[in-house]
């Protein structure tokens, strides 16, 4: 899995003391980020993350939180960024376009205290896949990237879903598939593909919504 790998962690490792390699912080954030959000992965052991995961005071167990949150939503903004850069070299009409970035508050208690804390989160982001580039290799490649995205934010979250914004004209002219439903991450998490016909999209686009599950749980 790539969630969790960027460099930044080192330097969240370092500060709290906690990890003695890249590869261990990336592994003890991404299992507390699982225990959270009550998606426990098997490599994490009983709970869905190791000791070393939660050990430490209050403000070190929800500084390595907001780091792993933090490292979530960087990992979605350059993912979303590889999706368009995949398409720039097609005609300007059949490029991909980035919407925004999507980041919410969330309370999570702390298990060990019940004080709750306000954490930054990733939500949702966009992206606008024109019709015409429909068959080009660069759109299959930008929509795989948006696919991996997706699954691994259900890996991260337990699930997450598609949510594709069609126009009125597209449908109702076939142009587009309105095919709904759900498949599996490698992790075996639900990821759920909805359509919407949205009257204020123009036709001939797409608009592509990575959305990410709600976090539940206590640290």
């Amino acid at each position: 899995m790539k969630k969790l790998q960027l460099t930044v962690l080192a330097c969240a490792a370092t500060l709290l003391g906690g990890c003695a390699s890249l590869q261990e912080a990336s592994s003890s954030l991404s299992c507390m980020l699982s225990r959270v959000t009550n998606s426990a992965d098997p490599g994490c052991g009983p709970g869905g993350g190791p000791a070393t995961a939660v050990s430490g005071s209050q403000n070190e167990r929800f500084a390595r939180l907001q780091a792993a949150l933090d490292q979530e939503t960087q990992q979605a903004q350059s993912m979303q960024a590889q999706a368009v850069q995949a398409m720039q070299k097609l005609p300007a009409k059949q490029r991909a376009v980035a919407g925004p970035v999507q980041t919410r508050t969330v309370s999570i208690a702390d298990g060990q205290s019940g004080q709750a804390h306000q954490m930054r989160s990733f939500s949702a982001l966009t992206v606008e896949m024109p019709l015409a580039a429909k068959g080009r290799k660069e759109y299959t490649q930008a929509m795989n990237v948006l696919k991996e995205l997706a699954n691994e934010l259900a890996d991260n979250r337990g699930s997450s879903s598609i949510v594709v914004d069609q126009s009125d004209e597209d449908v109702r002219a076939g142009r587009v598939n309105t095919a709904t439903g759900t498949t599996q991450s490698k992790g075996g998490k639900p990821v759920t593909v909805i359509k919407k016909i949205d009257t204020g999209l123009p036709a001939g686009v797409e608009r592509y919504t990575i959305e990410a599950g709600e976090i539940r749980g206590k640290l």
